[in-house]
């Protein structure tokens, strides 16, 4: 590597689409280095996109490191990446977490129940004892964290979750609404389920640790360079490439 230049190693997970995902037909890589001009060979998403772009425009290559998300997390955590991407907000994650000011993407929380469902919804207590599937390591906030008369199930994937849904083994799957519906969509199951009202939503962020100095220097290069693209149009391209 160059004496001067400028790199940056980011954490993100290969299951989260159409924000951050593997592409089909291609060898899935854990790790990539992406020069500017260059795309990953074995990653796509929207989230993707921008990131890239924006660091790529303040002339950095970026290191990915693609893991499931629990891993992600702790790359980060204990310094064997600089930053994360795409992550929501809660109070445990603002305890260790610096966020930039702008996002990356939004998610809004819902309960996909089957057709048949009985639960009559006010609120998240409306759940109080029923199992409700979630994919480790995703947030849903505080409110959801602190409903303890939940049964919350653990699940690995997305697909698992509609899988044990449909079969059901629970009484709702716990899903930020963009990613589920499009892998409901890549599943054929396209209206298959309803959704119970939206119980809350985050914005996610790039993020580094707190206690790294190069923290504020990477999430303010960030946000330079997404000012770029925004000024350029490419934000925009990248919005309507996967609208």
């Amino acid at each position: 590597m160059a004496a001067d230049e400028k790199r940056v190693r980011v954490a993100t997970l290969g299951d989260y689409p159409p924000y951050c995902f593997y592409k089909e037909g291609v060898p899935p890589k854990s790790h990539e280095v992406v020069p500017p001009g260059s795309d990953a060979e074995s990653f796509q998403g929207y989230s993707w996109d921008i990131l890239r772009e924006s660091f790529h425009a303040r002339g950095y290559t970026i290191e990915l490191v693609i893991t499931p998300w629990v891993r992600a997390m702790a790359n980060v955590r204990e310094g064997d990446a600089d930053l994360l991407f795409p992550a929501g907000k809660n109070s445990e994650r603002e305890a260790y977490f610096t966020y930039p000011r702008v996002p990356i993407n939004d998610a809004a929380f819902r309960i996909y129940v089957n057709p048949d469902s009985s639960i009559e919804w006010t609120d998240l207590s409306s759940l109080d004892g029923l199992t409700i599937g979630l994919v480790r390591g995703y947030n849903f906030g505080d409110d959801w964290a602190h409903q303890n008369e939940i049964e919350k199930y653990p699940l690995n994937t997305i697909e698992q979750g509609f899988r044990m849904l449909a079969s059901n083994r629970l009484d709702g799957f716990a899903g930020y609404e963009t990613n589920w519906d499009y892998v409901l969509k890549e599943m054929g199951q396209q209206g298959r389920f309803e959704k119970l009202p939206v119980f809350g939503s985050s914005r996610e962020y790039v993020v580094g640790l707190t206690s790294n100095p190069a923290t504020d220097t990477l999430l303010r290069e960030f946000e330079a360079g997404l000012a770029t693209i925004q000024d350029t149009g490419e934000f925009q391209r990248i919005v309507e490439r996967w609208r």
